[in-house]
């Protein structure tokens, strides 16, 4: 009776530790993906970069900051990484809208059970003014997700081609 208790309790203990591991690998892909959402989305086209003052600037690329460890946000707003879909948009006189976004997790390094790697890809969708599409692009990345002291952040961001190069080709 006592082997079986014990066997029970390691069972459960094991289930509930695989649903643990599943579910932290199941929100980072959420967070990857609310955060594509939120900074490829453009709605409002009309937005100069060059008439915002530097604190506004600033402000908009903090919005992001949420969603980064500190040292990636810090990389990535020194390059004005942030600021490129509002840039394109308001370049293209078009709005950006996100399709098609899928996940898959790359296994070559696991080696830090913190984090989830993955590859990434979406579909930007650009419409004119009068609401036709003027193009689709789409876009392959990599990404990693560490679980830190403050949560799931991301750690690694980097997109194959990025906007700015759509923008100037």
């Amino acid at each position: 009776m006592r082997k079986l208790f014990v066997l029970l309790c390691c069972s459960v203990s094991i289930l509930f530790l695989i649903s643990a591991c599943e579910s932290k690998e199941d929100t980072s892909v959420e967070i990857g993906e609310e955060f594509l959402k939120e900074f490829y989305n453009v709605e409002d086209s009309n937005v100069d970069l060059e008439e915002m003052n530097e604190e506004q600037l600033i402000d908009h690329q903090n919005k992001f900051s949420t969603y980064f460890t500190e040292k990636e946000f810090k990389d990535l707003a020194d390059k004005r990484f942030f600021l490129i879909p509002q840039e394109v948009a308001s370049k293209k006189d078009n709005t950006i809208s996100l399709e098609n976004i899928k996940f898959e997790k790359n296994e070559q390094d696991q080696s830090e059970s913190e984090s989830y790697d993955y590859n990434h890809s979406f579909t930007l969708v650009f419409t004119d003014s009068e609401g036709n599409e003027a193009d689709k692009v789409k876009i392959e990345g990599e990404m990693t997700i560490l679980d830190t002291e403050d949560g799931l952040k991301i750690d690694r961001y980097y997109d194959g081609e990025t906007l700015r190069d759509i923008l100037y080709r």
